[in-house]
């Protein structure tokens, strides 16, 4: 499951302490300025791909801060903004070790 979340910069302090947690780390999300991934928007996004158990309780701990989970349109362009981020990453690590 793919699910991306934004929040305004002056929320950034509290959502990294809280990204510093334990599951946050395992769970490993990436964090992007939005206007850095094609947004027209102010602030952070969240990225976050894990199994459903994982993507569930991730939205459980995120209901009560400052981030607000996106969908439709503005929802696919982060999601393939940051699939493209990650395959160009991929393809770089192939390049270096293939």
């Amino acid at each position: 499951m793919e699910l991306v979340y934004t929040y305004a910069m002056d929320s950034s302090k509290d959502m990294n302490k809280m990204l510093d947690e334990e599951f946050w780390k395992r769970l490993g999300p990436t964090v992007r300025e939005c206007k850095a991934m094609g947004l027209e928007k102010e602030g952070m996004c969240l990225y976050i791909k894990a199994k459903d158990e994982l993507a569930a309780e991730a939205q459980k701990l995120l209901a009560d801060t400052a981030a607000k989970e996106l969908k439709g349109e503005e929802a696919e362009v982060l999601l393939k903004a940051f699939r493209d981020e990650a395959e160009a990453a991929e393809a770089g690590m192939g390049a270096m070790f293939g």
